[in-house]
């Protein structure tokens, strides 16, 4: 920025004289007492303020913000949004120090005192607008400091000094020149310009001399004072925490309970059923939070109305307003005494509320879990989903995630491609627990409930909510049903699980029955078997019922022995009899015998794991017989087109589990934590795409404006450019009609040049003349003096070259040479904004292209987090 020793020196001549004084003792600190600075802007302006409400007949005697407020809220005065700014900038850099408020536009003093001038300079447009026209030059520049000056009126003492060494260089030339009036006439009238010029630097050093001075005077008394302004300021500071203390204070409390009551909210949104206690208790929560945030919101006011009577009576000039302001003070004072009480007399009653509906809530959410326990219908397979865990729920996410992608039916044999199908099954259920040993049950249990809605194409239910949580279970078991009901070979029942468990109990008989029809089982097996079935004939639904095996072999009526024998002749028969009359009750104890089947086939004994205990008491190998089933459902040669098939499969799979009795809820709550934490990272995803997208439309302004600014700067650099390349002509000219020429050293040579050439001239046009034009065209003479003219032309071309870089050497010629000094200096200025304004725009583009990036990488975030969880955009609050 270009120094000047005053910017506020147009003051002199207007209405507003009177600030004059004071801004330039602040301009004179700036660089040495910078809060001194910021103090005394911040006073003139507000005696500023209190002149313009006076004159419109506006409430002035009042605090420095409250007159601000007054005047800008006034039909009587209008503020331009620029001006209200500038003002809002001084009033709080004024005693930045001292508030702990707007740090985001703290300001260098320098910049004050250009906002200080820039409202002026608008009133008085607005005010004295023929007073502006005649100041002229308005802009603003950096204040000068008292090193600077002293640097300026060296160089002064250097010109002057310069100025005496080329008058006495020109007065010995006259000496020289003695026999040559017109030259000595010429050197004369420089000379006379030359101590003109000497006289200006001269009263120039006079006057530099004096501000120096006085700007030391100044400086030297603010210094004196410097410990009392302080001093007054740290007082300021210690009576204004007082109060931010305590209003720091009340926040704190005031955002614990805001966050209680989010809490309180969120759970109460949350609740499977309205209860009217709760809600009248939410309401009047409420109701006392908002009394708690209007009192605390007083006592903001009040404490920032404290703070800026404070700071205005600390600093007014004047005495009457600060009388005025001390009984405002202690009403203030009151006022803020009286909402304390306020806020502390309801956050107390708040605190209170909020743990009896805590209590009221925990206690309807036990009724409420109850209730919903009772209204479970299918609880068989809801206690089972819910119990899933461990090695049986890694193999029930490996079997959702088995739909064959490339089955290659036409280079393989069927029993060649049901091999390969079941060994890449295996391995990938191998793998899959390997790969999910690290993460939490809970966690796959979360996604794996996901699957099912997905693979039953219905609507979602929100998770949360648990009635909705168990129809979505309901559901999963009709869609299930549904599926598998077109099928050929199968059975449907009225109990839906009953339906789905024979099926799939039947897949496995066909499967051992292919791999050996004529098995021979033991007496012991023969009669479990028997009892199995003689026990489901008893069961209600097989009563009165017409089998088709009732008619082939009258189980009414054999015998024991007789219906022993059957079984033992044909096993297979009579397990489908057993698997026909068995249900979800008898499903384990139907299955267990199949495994038997199983493992005499197999030549596969039971491992010792499957006992409890004696070798007699056989323990469910859950995890074997969900592979079992998986592989003789056809799992292995599923296509994804078939996915749907996967659902009653893994209905089944569940079905063989075994798990508690009692309907627990601890899994299903376990499950929901686990979902808000997803649905909370979604939302902190989603805020931060948010606001990558408002950053991106921040750079996209700014790089708009960046590019305007670039092509300003490029015609401003085109144009300073062609000026520089005018100015030499221009300079050429200037040289060559200056007297001061005549000092050049290559003057002579250059004059005498000119003068042969122009007597060349005159011969030829004489020639012409005396012989005509087509004679002279053949005269020998003629012909010389066209070469002496070209040579001495050329000739002149060199010297003139010569004559213009000497003009610019020498010191006659230094203010018209400065002009070039000048351009380049811009021209070079121009260069580095531009080269900088190019590498800002590059950079922008860079910055947008990688926050574009981010925002396509956190959107991809988002739709594979919905993607998995569909409900995770609800119950949001």
């Amino acid at each position: 920025m270009e120094h000047n020793e005053n910017n506020f020196a147009y003051l002199r001549r207007t209405s507003i004289e009177k600030y004059y004084c004071e801004l330039i003792k602040a301009e004179h600190a700036c660089e040495y007492f910078p809060i001194i600075t910021k103090v005394i802007v911040r006073k003139v302006l507000e005696v500023f303020l209190k002149d313009i409400a006076e004159k419109n007949n506006i409430e002035s005697n009042v605090s420095a913000w409250n007159l601000f407020n007054n005047i800008n809220s006034s039909p009587k005065f209008s503020l331009p949004e620029k001006i209200y700014n500038y003002i809002e900038i001084i009033l709080v850099n004024g005693y930045e120090h001292v508030s702990r408020n707007n740090k985001k536009i703290s300001k260098h003093p320098i910049e004050i005192l250009e906002t200080m001038h820039n409202i002026l300079c608008w009133y008085l447009k607005e005010t004295e607008p023929l007073t502006v026209e005649l100041i002229g030059d308005l802009n603003f520049r950096a204040p000068s400091t008292i090193e600077y000056m002293e640097k300026e009126i060296c160089k002064i003492q250097k010109d002057i000094l310069q100025k005496d060494k080329q008058i006495n260089n020109l007065r010995k030339k006259i000496i020289q020149l003695s026999n040559k009036p017109k030259i000595i006439s010429d050197v004369n009238k420089t000379i006379i310009e030359i101590k003109r010029e000497k006289e200006i630097l001269e009263e120039c050093h006079k006057i530099s001399i004096k501000k120096i001075e006085f700007q030391r005077k100044q400086v030297s008394d603010i210094e004196k004072n410097y410990k009392t302004y302080i001093k007054k300021l740290e007082i300021l500071k210690e009576k204004c925490n007082e109060n931010q203390e305590l209003l720091f204070e009340k926040e704190s409390q005031l955002v614990k309970a805001e966050i209680e009551n989010q809490e309180l909210k969120h759970t109460i949104k949350f609740l499977d059923e309205e209860e009217n206690t709760i809600e009248t208790k939410e309401h009047y929560i409420e109701k006392e939070l908002k009394i708690v945030r209007q009192s605390y919101e007083n006592l903001s006011k009040l404490t920032n109305q404290y703070q800026d009577i404070l700071e205005t009576m600390e600093f007014s000039y004047d005495r009457d307003l600060q009388k005025i302001l001390e009984l405002q003070k202690n009403n203030i004072n009151m006022k803020i005494s009286f909402e304390d009480s306020i806020f502390n007399e309801n956050i107390v009653i708040y605190n209170k509320n909020t743990i009896e509906a805590k209590r009221k809530i925990s206690i309807f959410k036990g009724i409420l879990d109850e209730r919903i326990k009772r209204e479970v219908r299918n609880g068989y397979i809801y206690k089972r989903f819910i119990g899933l865990k461990g090695r049986e729920l890694r193999i029930a996410y490996t079997i959702i995630n088995s739909a064959n992608k490339s089955n290659n039916i036409i280079s393989k044999s069927k029993e060649t491609l049901l091999k390969s199908n079941e060994e890449k099954f295996l391995t990938s259920l191998s793998k899959n627990l390997e790969d999910l040993s690290n993460i939490s049950d809970d966690e796959i249990k979360l996604v794996l409930y996901y699957k099912l809605i997905n693979l039953s194409q219905m609507h979602v239910g929100v998770i949360y909510n648990r009635r909705q949580f168990v129809q979505s279970v309901e559901n999963i078991v009709e869609r299930a049903y549904q599926i598998l009901v077109d099928k050929k070979d199968f059975k449907g029942r009225i109990r839906k699980l009953d339906a789905i468990g024979s099926y799939y109990l039947e897949k496995i008989l066909i499967s051992l029955k292919n791999k050996n029809a004529n098995i021979q089982i033991h007496d012991i097996l023969v009669d479990k078997i028997y009892k199995i079935i003689m026990k489901l004939k008893q069961n209600e639904e097989n009563i009165g019922k017409t089998k088709i095996y009732y008619d082939k072999f009258d189980l009414d009526n054999m015998s024991e022995t007789t219906l022993k024998i059957s079984i033992k002749s044909q096993v297979f028969v009579f397990l489908s009899i057993m698997v026909s009359l068995g249900n979800i009750t008898s499903f384990r104890e139907v299955a267990a015998v199949i495994l038997e089947i199983d493992s005499l086939i197999s030549k596969r004994p039971l491992s010792d794991s499957f006992y409890d205990g004696e070798r007699q008491n056989l323990r469910f190998p859950n995890e074997y017989f969900m592979i079992l089933m998986a592989l003789s459902s056809g799992i292995t040669s599923i296509s994804q087109k078939q996915q749907e098939e996967l659902l009653p499969l893994l209905i089944a799979e569940i079905m063989s589990l075994d798990v508690e009795d009692n309907v627990n809820f601890d899994c299903y709550d376990r499950m929901v934590d686990l979902w808000r934490h997803k649905q909370q990272r979604y939302n902190d995803i989603f805020i931060e795409k948010e606001n990558k997208e408002n950053v991106l439309e921040s750079l996209l302004k700014e790089k708009q404006e960046l590019e305007i600014n670039n092509a300003e700067l490029l015609r401003t650099n085109g144009a300073l450019v062609e000026r520089y390349n005018m100015y030499k002509d221009e300079f050429k000219e200037i040289v060559l009609k200056s007297d001061k020429r005549i000092l050049l050293p290559s003057y002579i040579s250059y004059e005498g040049l000119r003068n042969k050439k122009e007597m060349a001239e005159n011969n030829i046009n004489e020639s012409k003349n005396k012989l005509g034009t087509l004679k002279s065209m053949f005269s020998p003479d003629i012909w010389k003096e066209q070469a002496s003219k070209l040579i001495n032309e050329s000739n002149m071309v060199e010297a003139e070259k010569r004559l213009i870089e000497e003009a610019k050497q020498k010191p006659y010629f230094k203010k018209e040479y400065s002009v070039f000094s000048e351009l380049e200096k811009q021209i070079k200025e121009s260069n580095e904004l531009l080269d900088k304004s190019e590498e800002k725009l590059k950079d922008k583009n860079s910055l947008i292209d990688n926050t574009k990036k981010q925002i396509s990488k956190l959107q991809r975030q988002l739709n594979n987090i919905k993607e998995h969880y569909p409900d995770i955009e609800e119950g949001y609050y």
